[in-house]
């Protein structure tokens, strides 16, 4: 679930450019890949505030086992990382040192988990479900290259290898470290210790990060067009290099709400839309699938207005989802047949 767009952003750099480009690359992949996830949460340019430091995350990733943070990087030609961890790029045949970006998204991390476990009375007064606190939650790096560099990691710790990808890669990187295990696999499940958050927690914790700091950014903004990644510089026959030409910037007026007849339920296990069973628990309503026994909740973002302060009602057999912020109100349906 996409719960902070990539805006679309301009710059009079082409350096600034590139790496806008590059953000927004690894941004479209991402979106690609969680946007119907329940259980995954994508924040993307998310900036945070605490202790008199302050971080500026390009992607942050909030799951049902931790956090993750993926730090957007624009280098052309050749990357090398030596046995120590240190970085180093080539640039028109001559090589030159570069910061880590990993020990860069390690100190934002760092950050993040400090900020959140310096506020885990705030967030936890949210929610009743979560066990074990913030600290004991997994937190994890990566860093998206862009596609058209050549890395050498032959020399790279291991432990940073893994760590560096290109941008076409970093969701199958991201799936792997947060090893989802299937509904089905029930050893695997009971052999798996990692302290879980529940989809109304990960909407909690989102909700916290997102309203406690104000979300800016230092250049001008406009709505993201989504566009699919593509190469932001061409080199002329002279070697100068060029801006490639790119659609113009769409920018959506504000949201209004719409009338919104009703929304369908589906399994997010096995999504499977038919014998579903409507209940009640501790976190609300929800349904059980018929098919693979998982429970679904009811409560999900606006279909108008995208907000996630929703609630869900039920009068006799309808169920509705009220939206707070925009006063929509759309039955849910689900079929038990």
């Amino acid at each position: 679930m996409i719960l902070k767009d990539k805006t679309q952003t301009s710059s009079s750099s082409l350096k600034l450019d590139a790496g806008i480009k590059q953000e927004h690359d690894v941004a479209f992949y991402l979106r690609r890949a969680y946007k119907n996830s329940d259980n995954v949460m994508v924040l993307n340019d998310l900036r945070i505030e605490h202790d008199g430091e302050s971080a500026q995350i390009d992607h942050l990733i909030v799951y049902t086992y931790g956090f993750i943070v993926v730090e957007s990087k624009s280098i052309r030609g050749e990357v090398k990382v030596n046995e120590y961890g240190e970085w180093s790029r080539s640039y028109k045949g001559l090589w030159s040192g570069v910061p880590s970006p990993i020990k860069q998204a390690e100190l934002q991390l760092k950050l993040l988990k400090q900020y959140l476990c310096a506020n885990t009375e705030k967030v936890i007064g949210k929610f009743l479900g979560i066990q074990q606190g913030l600290g004991a939650r997994c937190y994890d790096v990566f860093c998206a290259i862009s596609s058209d560099a050549i890395i050498d990691r032959s020399k790279a710790p291991k432990d940073i290898a893994t760590k560096l990808v290109k941008s076409e890669f970093v969701t199958d990187a991201l799936d792997k470290k947060m090893n989802f295990i299937k509904f089905y696999n029930l050893a695997a499940k009971i052999a798996d210790t990692r302290p879980t958050f529940n989809q109304d927690e990960l909407l909690c914790i989102c909700n916290f990060l997102l309203g406690d700091i104000q979300q800016q950014n230092v250049v001008n903004e406009a709505q993201a067009v989504w566009a699919a990644p593509a190469t932001l510089m061409t080199n002329t026959a002279a070697g100068s290099v060029q801006p490639t030409p790119q659609a113009a910037v769409i920018t959506k007026p504000p949201t209004k709400a719409v009338a919104v007849d009703a929304v369908a339920a589906q399994c997010k296990h096995c999504g499977q839309c038919s014998g579903l069973t409507a209940q009640s628990g501790r976190y609300g309503y929800y349904v059980q699938c018929g098919s693979c026994g998982g429970n679904t909740p009811l409560k999900r973002p606006c279909p108008a207005c995208n907000s996630l302060n929703t609630k869900v009602s039920r009068a006799k057999a309808v169920y509705r989802l009220n939206c707070a912020d925009c006063s929509t109100i759309a039955t849910v349906e689900f079929n038990s047949n």
